[in-house]
């Protein structure tokens, strides 16, 4: 949506120029955020299944790497963490660590499967306004059955 601004350049003559800017959200979000807030509110979004909104904050050539799968694009994880989102019913956060582009959230994931909820930690890595990498923690032996065709 077009934000407008308007400058009284000379108040005697009554000229004024009238500026119709076009602003990105995405580059906004990439100039105003510091990296860690991108990958906060990446996470934030992905705990509350807002998938199409945390999916904003990926970086295309995302690198995810967890004890089940592995992707170095966004749209595979994508597609992935809908499949996820069918089987979790709740993301409860307990601590959180920043350092520099570095966010590590450890929780607990609450699924409707035998597993039960599972402790996990994550460890994002933002850059340039995107999540670059995110690294993913967790015993997954309770989950073999559900992924033995892999």
């Amino acid at each position: 949506m077009p934000k407008q601004f308007s400058i009284l350049l000379d108040p005697s003559r009554h000229i004024s120029i009238l500026w119709i800017v076009y602003l990105d959200e995405e580059k906004l979000v990439q100039t105003t955020e510091s990296q860690s807030d991108v990958a906060l509110k990446y996470f934030d979004h992905w705990s509350k299944q807002e998938y199409e909104a945390s999916a904003r904050y990926l970086d295309e050539h995302l690198s995810f790497t967890g004890p089940i799968d592995k992707f170095d694009n966004a749209r595979d994880y994508i597609e992935t963490t809908h499949r996820l989102g069918q089987i979790v019913t709740g993301v409860h956060k307990r601590k959180t660590f920043v350092e520099g582009n570095d966010v590590c959230f450890v929780y607990d994931l609450a699924t409707n499967t035998p597993a039960g909820t599972v402790p996990c930690a994550e460890w994002i890595r933002a850059e340039n306004g995107k999540v670059k990498s995110i690294q993913v923690f967790f015993d997954a032996r309770p989950f073999a059955a559900m992924f033995a065709h892999k």
